[in-house]
């Protein structure tokens, strides 16, 4: 048996610096750059996490900070004069008038226009000089900076979006909220009344507009949740130490037991064939420890649900059609023939005297009570089994007791149904990120469960807080070694770190020059405009 020849060192040298030699080519054109955009419900201690954000990156990684307010773009482009309106405070006037000025710019410009703006807000510093003159370069001369801009604050889902599409991997949405309560209490510190502050907060969280703001589908989309509370704000250091961490690997941090148990509850989503939401859930017991996953589908004979692959596979997606909404128009149309019968009705809306289910006053009454009423809320006519629900079942299968004093995170908001299940169980604390606005949990069951984080005598529902599951794998998963030759762990220091997830500098000026030409499209930005 021959030995093949040793390669030569001096050849492996040559290929190796030719390999480094590469490696360093594709390296130089990226970019350490940040972009995190911040998404607050209105009232929430967002400032505090904004100012800690940028005193970390630029005390400990050697960043330059910049922060990006879309209100200002409000301002510059809606210049109606704020006058007080009668019967309103100063400062709910001047909110108001701010929400409507958004409102207007994304009816006018489209959903994004905000961030199209700050995007051009960013391109243009790419090109500027120290004393700020602009002097547009070509790609491959533009340099790597450690800069970071902090988008404070999105309101729309397509502002989100169009920042993802443009930044990739070196944008970061970061979700803030405080509890409710503290939140009206901090909108009427600032001049607003009672009545105000809980107009706003509901007009902040969802306008029925198809151009209004919408933060609560704009905030379930994070890449990290911060829970920010009086009570809290002692923490708020370590923990935007962890998350800076974490994006630029500058520590070895692993996933702590509820951000495991929220992404098994993402994961066990995924198995949903649901044709109207797929939800996931895990519970764990006192520990930590998770006893079971779960998520929503139709039961099969001998327990559990039906799963891709069963012979016999009876889910919806079989049939064609949600069981929950053809039940629900069967009641609208049986509340309206009910009505219809009524004699006096028939004469009136029917000449010949019989129902017709064609007249035009009959197909109006069935859609306004669908629409408008709370049949369309019912749910229980789903052959669906709850992820909840679910997870609960196989956990007392499986651990039994251990689900009492134990947690429960569920990707959506409980509904009423599985809230007093959940209080049966023994489950102490419930975790959600997406809110569900139909579930009468807390109304129906406010002796034995409370949004209230402070009280520890019912079952708290609280919203998650922690690394998102939508990013989960990408932050823990090491991407360069941790130890040395020696076998030394090797972190370096944090002003020579470079962010885990970088892209190039020769696609992103393109990219946004788009958002920049759509601005000069829409005549709010003109040639040679530099700012």
């Amino acid at each position: 048996m021959s030995i093949p020849n040793p390669i030569p060192i001096s050849k492996l040298s040559t290929e190796q610096k030719k390999e480094s030699s590469t490696k360093e080519k594709v390296r130089n054109t990226l970019t350490d750059e940040l972009i995190i955009g911040i998404c607050a419900p209105i009232g929430s201690l967002r400032e505090p996490v904004i100012k800690e954000l940028s005193d970390q990156l630029i005390t400990e990684y050697g960043y330059e900070v910049q922060i990006l307010k879309l209100s200002s773009y409000i301002e510059k482009y809606v210049t109606e004069t704020v006058t007080t309106r009668a019967g309103e405070t100063k400062e709910y006037t001047f909110l108001t008038n701010k929400i409507d000025g958004g409102n207007f710019l994304r009816k006018e410009h489209g959903h994004s226009i905000l961030s199209e703006m700050a995007i051009n807000d960013i391109h243009i510093t790419r090109h500027q000089d120290s004393d700020g003159k602009v002097e547009f370069r070509k790609s491959e001369e533009l340099k790597s900076r450690k800069k970071c801009f902090i988008i404070d604050s999105l309101k729309n889902k397509a502002e989100l979006e169009l920042l993802r599409d443009i930044y990739k991997e070196i944008f970061y949405h970061v979700s803030i909220f405080s509890p409710v309560n503290e939140r009206k209490q901090n909108l009427i510190n600032k001049g607003l009344s009672i009545d105000e502050s809980n107009n706003i907060i509901f007009t902040d969280n969802f306008e029925n507009n198809q151009h209004g703001q919408n933060v609560k589908d704009t905030f379930i989309e994070a890449d990290f949740f911060i829970r920010v509370s009086a009570d809290n704000l002692c923490k708020l250091k370590e923990k935007i130490n962890r998350y800076l961490g974490i994006i630029f690997e500058s520590d070895v941090i692993t996933p702590l037991p509820h951000e495991i148990a929220m992404y098994e509850a993402k994961s066990a989503a995924g198995n949903s064939a649901c044709l109207s939401r797929q939800v996931g859930a895990a519970i764990t017991n006192r520990k930590g420890e998770i006893i079971s996953r779960g998520w929503n589908d139709v039961p099969k004979f001998g327990g559990n649900l039906y799963t891709e692959g069963d012979n016999n596979d009876h889910r919806c997606k079989h049939n064609g059609y949600c069981s929950n909404d053809t039940t629900k128009d069967i009641i609208a149309k049986e509340i309206v023939e009910a009505i219809f019968s009524d004699e006096i009705f028939k004469k009136k809306f029917f000449s010949e005297g019989r129902i017709d289910p064609l007249n035009e006053d009959y197909i109006r009454m069935n859609k306004i009570i669908r629409k408008n009423s709370r049949v369309k809320d019912l749910i229980e006519f789903s052959r669906a089994v709850h992820a909840e629900m679910h997870a609960i079942i196989i956990g007392s299968q499986l651990g039994g007791s251990k689900m009492i004093g134990g947690k429960l995170f569920c990707t959506t908001y409980p509904c009423h149904n599985c809230v007093r299940h959940i209080i049966l169980s023994g489950i102490e604390e419930i975790y959600y990120i997406e809110p569900y606005s139909k579930s009468l949990g807390i109304p129906l069951h406010n002796d034995a469960i409370t949004e209230d984080e402070s009280d520890s005598s019912k079952v708290r529902l609280l919203v998650y807080d922690g690394v998102a599951p939508r990013r989960f794998m990408e932050f823990f998963i090491m991407k360069d070694s941790r130890k040395d030759s020696s076998g030394r762990l090797n972190l370096g220091f944090k002003n020579l770190q470079y962010p885990k997830s970088r892209i190039s500098l020769q696609a992103l000026p393109s990219l946004e020059q788009q958002a920049t030409h759509s601005l000069y499209e829409k005549g709010l930005l003109k040639k040679n405009e530099e700012k």
